[in-house]
Protein backbone atom coordinates (compact mmCIF):
# COMPACT_ATOMS: atom_id res chain seq x y z
CA UNK A 1 0.00 0.00 0.00
CA UNK A 2 1.68 2.83 -1.21
CA UNK A 3 1.34 5.87 1.41
CA UNK A 4 0.43 9.54 0.46
CA UNK A 5 0.84 10.98 3.45
CA UNK A 6 3.94 13.99 4.00
CA UNK A 7 4.85 14.56 7.37
CA UNK A 8 5.61 18.78 8.37
CA UNK A 9 3.31 21.39 7.73
CA UNK A 10 3.01 21.10 3.74
CA UNK A 11 1.40 17.91 4.07
CA UNK A 12 -2.32 19.72 2.93
CA UNK A 13 -0.42 21.08 -0.44
CA UNK A 14 1.31 17.62 -0.63
CA UNK A 15 -2.00 16.09 -0.13
CA UNK A 16 -3.38 17.63 -3.08
CA UNK A 17 -0.65 17.22 -5.37
CA UNK A 18 -0.82 13.46 -4.94
CA UNK A 19 -4.66 13.64 -5.21
CA UNK A 20 -4.44 15.30 -8.20
CA UNK A 21 -1.52 13.22 -9.78
CA UNK A 22 -3.53 9.96 -8.72
CA UNK A 23 -6.69 10.81 -10.38
CA UNK A 24 -4.79 12.03 -13.39
CA UNK A 25 -5.35 15.77 -13.42
CA UNK A 26 -3.10 18.36 -13.59
CA UNK A 27 -3.39 20.72 -10.52
CA UNK A 28 -2.64 24.54 -9.98
CA UNK A 29 -0.44 25.65 -6.89
CA UNK A 30 -3.59 25.66 -4.93
CA UNK A 31 -4.70 22.27 -5.61
CA UNK A 32 -7.53 23.01 -8.01
CA UNK A 33 -7.97 21.10 -11.02
CA UNK A 34 -6.88 22.48 -13.99
CA UNK A 35 -8.96 23.12 -17.20
CA UNK A 36 -7.92 22.10 -20.88
CA UNK A 37 -7.30 25.78 -20.38
CA UNK A 38 -4.18 25.31 -18.22
CA UNK A 39 -6.29 28.03 -15.90
CA UNK A 40 -8.06 26.65 -12.85
CA UNK A 41 -11.63 25.76 -12.44
CA UNK A 42 -12.46 28.29 -9.94
CA UNK A 43 -11.10 31.01 -11.83
CA UNK A 44 -13.48 30.27 -14.39
CA UNK A 45 -17.15 32.07 -14.32
CA UNK A 46 -16.10 34.17 -11.02
CA UNK A 47 -19.19 36.88 -11.39
CA UNK A 48 -19.71 39.24 -8.49
CA UNK A 49 -17.07 39.46 -5.38
CA UNK A 50 -19.33 39.55 -1.58
CA UNK A 51 -17.61 41.02 1.42
CA UNK A 52 -14.25 39.51 1.31
CA UNK A 53 -15.00 36.31 -1.22
CA UNK A 54 -15.54 35.67 -5.06
CA UNK A 55 -18.34 33.67 -5.75
CA UNK A 56 -18.74 31.27 -8.77
CA UNK A 57 -21.73 30.72 -10.69
CA UNK A 58 -22.47 27.64 -11.47
CA UNK A 59 -26.04 27.53 -12.86
CA UNK A 60 -27.86 26.58 -9.49
CA UNK A 61 -26.10 28.85 -7.18
CA UNK A 62 -23.28 30.16 -6.06
CA UNK A 63 -20.93 28.78 -4.48
CA UNK A 64 -18.02 30.50 -2.56
CA UNK A 65 -14.72 30.47 -3.34
CA UNK A 66 -11.11 30.39 -1.65
CA UNK A 67 -10.68 34.72 -0.45
CA UNK A 68 -9.18 37.08 -2.88
CA UNK A 69 -5.04 36.78 -2.46
CA UNK A 70 -3.78 40.11 -0.95
CA UNK A 71 -0.33 41.03 -2.60
CA UNK A 72 1.64 41.27 0.66
CA UNK A 73 4.58 39.25 -0.55
CA UNK A 74 3.12 36.03 1.15
CA UNK A 75 2.57 32.86 -0.97
CA UNK A 76 -0.29 30.49 -0.17
CA UNK A 77 2.26 27.82 -0.03
CA UNK A 78 3.81 29.79 3.35
CA UNK A 79 0.66 31.15 3.60
CA UNK A 80 0.21 27.19 4.65
CA UNK A 81 3.17 26.22 6.63
CA UNK A 82 3.75 29.06 8.62
CA UNK A 83 2.92 28.80 12.19
CA UNK A 84 -0.04 31.17 13.32
CA UNK A 85 2.32 33.12 15.54
CA UNK A 86 4.68 33.72 12.60
CA UNK A 87 1.71 34.43 10.59
CA UNK A 88 0.48 37.38 12.99
CA UNK A 89 4.01 38.84 12.76
CA UNK A 90 4.69 38.57 9.51
CA UNK A 91 1.22 40.17 8.95
CA UNK A 92 1.56 42.88 11.37
CA UNK A 93 5.41 43.25 9.89
CA UNK A 94 3.59 44.06 6.26
CA UNK A 95 1.81 46.94 8.05
CA UNK A 96 -1.73 45.02 6.37
CA UNK A 97 -5.34 46.38 8.03
CA UNK A 98 -7.39 44.56 10.11
CA UNK A 99 -9.73 43.44 7.32
CA UNK A 100 -6.62 42.64 5.14
CA UNK A 101 -5.45 40.15 8.46
CA UNK A 102 -8.83 38.64 8.50
CA UNK A 103 -8.86 37.89 4.90
CA UNK A 104 -5.24 36.42 4.83
CA UNK A 105 -6.39 34.45 7.69
CA UNK A 106 -9.28 33.12 6.06
CA UNK A 107 -7.86 32.62 2.82
CA UNK A 108 -4.69 30.19 5.35
CA UNK A 109 -7.83 28.61 6.90
CA UNK A 110 -9.71 27.88 3.36
CA UNK A 111 -6.22 26.62 1.78
CA UNK A 112 -5.72 23.85 5.34
CA UNK A 113 -9.34 22.51 4.66
CA UNK A 114 -8.27 21.76 0.95
CA UNK A 115 -5.48 20.60 2.00
CA UNK A 116 -7.43 18.39 4.72
CA UNK A 117 -10.25 17.35 2.10
CA UNK A 118 -7.59 16.30 -0.15
CA UNK A 119 -5.66 14.26 2.17
CA UNK A 120 -9.07 12.98 3.45
CA UNK A 121 -10.12 11.88 -0.62
CA UNK A 122 -6.89 10.22 -0.74
CA UNK A 123 -7.58 8.03 2.67
CA UNK A 124 -10.75 7.43 0.99
CA UNK A 125 -9.58 5.85 -2.44
CA UNK A 126 -6.93 3.89 -0.15
CA UNK A 127 -9.50 2.68 2.09
CA UNK A 128 -11.94 1.94 -1.22
CA UNK A 129 -9.09 -0.11 -2.99
CA UNK A 130 -7.95 -2.08 0.20
CA UNK A 131 -11.74 -3.37 0.79
CA UNK A 132 -12.28 -3.73 -2.99
CA UNK A 133 -9.24 -6.02 -2.92
CA UNK A 134 -10.70 -7.86 0.11
CA UNK A 135 -14.10 -8.30 -1.07
CA UNK A 136 -12.61 -9.67 -4.26
CA UNK A 137 -10.35 -12.40 -1.90
CA UNK A 138 -13.59 -13.02 -0.22
CA UNK A 139 -15.37 -14.05 -3.24
CA UNK A 140 -12.70 -15.91 -4.37
CA UNK A 141 -12.95 -18.25 -0.78
CA UNK A 142 -16.52 -18.11 -1.26
CA UNK A 143 -16.23 -19.68 -4.32
CA UNK A 144 -13.51 -22.08 -3.30
CA UNK A 145 -15.76 -23.24 -0.53
CA UNK A 146 -18.77 -23.82 -3.01
CA UNK A 147 -16.41 -25.98 -4.82
CA UNK A 148 -15.44 -27.75 -2.13
CA UNK A 149 -18.92 -28.47 -0.91
CA UNK A 150 -19.86 -29.28 -4.03
CA UNK A 151 -17.51 -31.96 -4.26
CA UNK A 152 -18.10 -33.24 -0.59
CA UNK A 153 -21.75 -33.48 -1.88
CA UNK A 154 -21.14 -35.57 -4.80
CA UNK A 155 -18.77 -37.68 -2.74
CA UNK A 156 -21.95 -38.13 -0.06
CA UNK A 157 -23.84 -39.39 -2.83
CA UNK A 158 -21.82 -41.59 -4.18
CA UNK A 159 -21.43 -43.30 -0.82
CA UNK A 160 -25.38 -43.30 -0.41
CA UNK A 161 -25.50 -44.55 -3.69
CA UNK A 162 -22.93 -47.62 -2.58
CA UNK A 163 -24.49 -48.51 0.58
CA UNK A 164 -27.83 -48.56 -0.91
CA UNK A 165 -26.57 -51.07 -3.91
CA UNK A 166 -25.04 -52.77 -1.13
CA UNK A 167 -28.07 -52.86 1.25
CA UNK A 168 -30.27 -53.96 -1.82
CA UNK A 169 -27.69 -56.89 -2.33
CA UNK A 170 -27.86 -57.93 1.24
CA UNK A 171 -31.80 -57.73 0.56
CA UNK A 172 -31.32 -60.67 -2.36
CA UNK A 173 -29.65 -62.36 -0.92
CA UNK A 174 -31.73 -62.33 2.75
CA UNK A 175 -34.60 -63.40 -0.17
CA UNK A 176 -33.03 -65.96 -1.92
CA UNK A 177 -31.54 -68.00 1.34
CA UNK A 178 -35.46 -67.32 2.79
CA UNK A 179 -33.44 -65.13 5.71
CA UNK A 180 -36.28 -63.27 7.07
CA UNK A 181 -35.23 -59.44 7.52
CA UNK A 182 -35.59 -58.06 10.85
CA UNK A 183 -38.97 -55.54 11.20
CA UNK A 184 -36.96 -52.27 11.08
CA UNK A 185 -35.28 -53.23 8.00
CA UNK A 186 -38.54 -53.08 6.45
CA UNK A 187 -38.70 -49.19 6.09
CA UNK A 188 -35.93 -49.52 3.65
CA UNK A 189 -38.05 -51.21 1.03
Amino acid sequence: MASYEASGPRSGLAGMDQLGAALGQSMDPLGRPLTHTGLPHSSLGMTSLSGSSFSMSAGKGARPVSPAMIQCGITDEELVTLSVRDLNRQLKMRGLNRDEIVQMKQRRRTLKNRGYAASCRIKRLEQKDELECEKGKEFEDLDKLQVEIQDDNINLREEVEGLHRKFEALKRFAAQKKIRLPAEFEQYQ
